[in-house]
């Protein structure tokens, strides 16, 4: 029964992540279950794997939360002034 349920958690993880990248997803999604139901350290494996791409997609976007003037820091190596606020 947990291996059941452990397959169904990490079949469904993997197709969200996979965001329909067809029969390789499929494939990717079928041999992490394996893994991951083998064994404790195939689980931590995958379960480890899926927690840092979690931890990456969210950085990711919060990089791109950040304003366009605020990521470009450099213009021909210089930093660029910032504006006092005028009082």
């Amino acid at each position: 029964m947990v291996r059941n349920i452990i397959t169904m958690i990490v079949g469904n993880e993997a197709r969200k992540r996979g965001k329909g990248s067809g029969i390789l997803g499929f494939g990717v999604g079928i041999l992490a279950t394996r893994i991951a139901t083998r064994s404790l350290p195939g689980a931590m494996l995958v379960g480890g794997a899926m927690i840092a791409k979690a931890l990456y997609d969210r950085a990711q976007r919060e990089d791109d939360k950040i304003p366009a003037a605020d990521q470009v820091i450099e213009i021909e190596g210089q930093p660029i002034p910032k504006k006092k606020p005028s009082t």
